[in-house]
């Protein structure tokens, strides 16, 4: 379902954020919508709602909305400004309110549940606070509340003992309590509600995780952080797993590589080796030989070398190499052969 962000008219029903926590799938569901909507969709699937998503558990938190620059406090006091006396007529006022309008649906159209429920709020509040006493004071009290957290986290990731602090430091009375929705029909878990601040499904959803003892990880992949279920995971899909043990098997394939060559590489220069030692000692000793046959070994130790090098860089195969060298075995036999003769 869609919401409409030029809309003049106030809307009946509080428009809310429930949030359900799966510590067995590792998962969260958040749904925004009008309270019984959301009710009916959590309990039997029905309902026209706003937004209904199952994530990774972990994610509200990791992708919370944050605003560096202060836009929705910017938008917030044009909404405020709009209420004064300074456009008499209507025409005038929904004019200059129009950009908000565009900022809000642009926010909605994100696909972040904490910034859509943000602008539908934010559009719910201004219609509702425009014809009552003191509409003005009450539409900023209302948006500071509900924008609090987007500085928060555009200076501290949302886990951080730092955000949480930040957060209790700025609660205000009223902004405490949580509303739960206890588990009934189809709907197998608890279900935390936000209406006016997000605060209490932020401290909510921090407490869970302690009280489960999960951990927030760095991916040593992608280097995304994840909500994971202790230090031992650290990998934050099934693409990074993927990822990693295909990295994983190529090094392997490298170092194997590597090993095979040197294998081959050493048995041919022992098998060389070995033939001009006979030719250096013993009863067959033939420094002169000897010496002939060091030229010949010298030359394969060069052309060995720049082959195994060419293997390593993909220019030649490894059967090649293994081939050349047995053909270079079989020349250190005819030079032998032909000294001895």
């Amino acid at each position: 379902m869609d919401y409409d962000f030029t809309s003049r008219e106030r809307q009946f029903g509080r428009v809310v954020f429930a949030v359900t926590l799966d510590k067995k799938r590792m998962t969260e569901r958040i749904v925004i919508g009008k309270s019984n909507d959301a009710r009916m969709r959590l309990e039997n699937g029905g309902g026209e709602v706003f937004y209904d998503e199952v994530r990774p558990l972990g994610s509200l938190l990791l992708c919370f909305e944050a605003d560096k620059k202060g836009e929705w406090n910017k938008n917030g006091i044009v909404l405020r400004e709009s209420y004064a006396k300074t456009f008499p007529r209507e025409a005038a006022r929904w004019k200059a309110v129009t950009p908000v309008g565009k900022y809000l649906r642009g926010k909605y159209e994100n696909g972040e549940p904490s910034a859509i429920f943000a602008a539908i709020r934010t559009w719910e509040d201004y219609l509702n606070c425009f014809n009552m006493n003191h509409g003005a004071d009450m539409l900023t009290d209302r948006l500071s509340m509900l924008y609090k957290p987007f500085s928060v986290y555009a200076d501290y990731k949302p886990w951080r003992d730092e955000a949480a602090a930040a957060l209790a430091n700025a609660l205000r009375d009223g902004e405490s309590g949580v509303e739960l929705w206890y588990p009934v029909a189809k709907r197998p878990f608890e279900t935390v509600v936000a209406v006016s601040s997000f605060l209490p499904v932020i401290f909510y959803y921090l407490n869970k995780v302690n009280e489960w003892r999960f951990v927030f990880q760095g991916c040593k992949v992608c280097g995304k952080d994840f909500l994971a279920r202790s230090r031992h995971y650290e990998l934050c899909s099934d693409a990074c797993r993927k990822e990693q043990a295909v990295t994983a098997k190529r090094e392997y394939d490298e170092r194997a590589k590597g090993d095979w060559l040197e294998q081959l590489d050493e048995a041919a220069y022992y098998y060389w080796y070995n033939r001009l030692r006979k030719l250096r000692k013993g009863k067959a000793a033939n420094p002169e030989r000897a010496a002939a046959f060091k030229v010949a070994f010298d030359d394969f130790r060069k052309e060995a070398v720049r082959r195994k090098a060419d293997v390593k860089r993909n220019k030649i195969k490894q059967s090649e190499f293994s081939s050349w060298l047995a053909a270079q075995q079989d020349e250190a036999d005819r030079l032998m052969g032909e000294m001895e003769s």
